[in-house]
């Protein structure tokens, strides 16, 4: 009866799961590996398209003419020459971009926006209950400054630059606006016979204000807001945390994928596999000339236990694979038996003469440790028993 017939059950013994272990050990590392990529890919935002920095301000316009209303001046009729409109297409204009970018080396993209006016109606009465309406700005002008470049160097500058010239380019569009109206006073207090003592120190007292007024006048603005933005491809960071988390993932992922080659593991391993395939009747020891050099004799003891030998005797040894030493140890076992043995050719190229049935000529299988795997022992052990002839047992043959 063929002994590898028998059910076989699933290996966990330490043996085989230590020669999985060194034979696929590159498992758990490549997959600790991964897992600390996975890792590094998910936190650092990594992108496909340019990286590029962008820088935001928005300052706000101070209103220069508000205090005005203190000597009876509406704020609300004086224009700044140009309007701030104006000042926006000015403030576009190639001219001013390139006064802004001096000094400026690298590539940039710079731009001014203004917010849209807000009016509020307002409505004045006087002493003949007439009424006076009134549109004047609900909120003050504001400019927004937005810069972008591909790394943060220059935008900064860039935008401050961009500022003082917008700064003085509002000091003297107010200094213009109240000019005018200054020449317009000068002109009504020249006309002495037109107006009577108290409208010409209403207006005296107008001028000064309005001279006070061009002076002061600085075009100043107030930082409201600030943005920074860093887009594209972007490497921050990851925390030592995040990896020992990917390395953890991948270390127990590793450990199951060798716990599954453990499981499924085909080939024959160890003395201990071979036994619980073939039977301890019919396993005859092990080959391994480095542990124990004298195992041609203690295999060729087990052997003359297992069948008689005689000097008619011809042992025929059919490795299940192939072997550098098989003929060495074919040529020692035969000089310590004393009968003849013959290698004939493994299990992939055997023919079925060298299986012709003969009681003086059994047969010994040798299975190699790491390399021969248990569908190919069933193979061999099958053709020979098959084969009519005496299968005396299975050697383990160690590399």
């Amino acid at each position: 009866m063929n002994p590898l017939n028998a059910p076989r059950r699933i290996s966990f013994d330490l043996a085989t799961i230590a020669s999985v272990a060194r034979k696929r050990w590159w498992v758990v590392p490549i997959t600790m590996l991964v897992g600390a990529g996975l890792m590094f890919f998910q936190e650092s935002d990594l992108q496909t398209e340019p990286r590029y920095y962008t820088l935001t301000r928005t300052y706000e316009a101070l209103n220069e003419m508000a205090p005005l209303a203190l000597v009876d001046l509406n704020p609300a009729l004086f224009e700044p020459i140009p309007s701030e409109t104006s000042q926006l297409a000015v403030l576009r204009s190639q001219k001013y971009l390139d006064k802004a970018l001096t000094n400026i080396k690298g590539d940039l993209d710079i731009r001014v926006d203004k917010s849209e006016t807000r009016f509020a109606l307002t409505t004045e009465g006087d002493i003949s209950e007439a009424r006076r309406f009134s549109f004047s700005p609900a909120t003050n002008a504001s400019f927004t400054f937005t810069c972008t470049e591909q790394d943060e160097v220059n935008c900064a500058s860039a935008i401050e630059n961009y500022l003082q010239l917008l700064i003085t380019l509002r000091a003297e569009s107010i200094k213009t606006g109240l000019s005018r109206s200054l020449e317009l006073v000068d002109q009504l207090l020249n006309q002495s016979a037109k107006i009577t003592e108290s409208q010409r120190d209403r207006l005296t007292l107008q001028k000064i204000a309005l001279q006070e007024s061009v002076e002061l006048a600085s075009g100043e603005m107030q930082l409201i807001a600030e943005d920074k933005y860093f887009g594209g491809e972007q490497i921050t960071t990851v925390g030592r945390k995040t990896y020992l988390f990917g390395l953890l993932v991948g270390l127990i992922i590793g450990c199951l994928i060798l716990l599954q080659l453990v499981i499924s593991d085909n080939v024959i391993r160890d003395s201990k596999k071979l036994v619980s395939l073939v039977g301890f009747p019919k396993f005859l020891g092990n080959i391994d000339k480095k542990r124990n050099p004298n195992s041609i004799q203690h295999i060729a003891t087990a052997i003359r236990g297992a069948t008689t030998i005689t000097g008619t005797t011809t042992l025929r040894v059919l490795p299940v694979d192939s072997h550098a030493n098989n003929e060495v140890f074919v040529g020692e076992l035969a000089g310590v038996l004393g009968c003849k043995a013959t290698l004939i050719n493994s299990v992939a190229d055997i023919s079925a003469a060298e299986l012709s049935p003969n009681l003086d000529s059994p047969i010994l299988i040798f299975v190699n440790q790491h390399k021969t795997k248990i569908s190919d022992l069933e193979l061999a052990w099958t053709l020979a028993e098959k084969s009519g002839n005496t299968v005396v047992g299975a050697v383990l043959v160690s590399n």
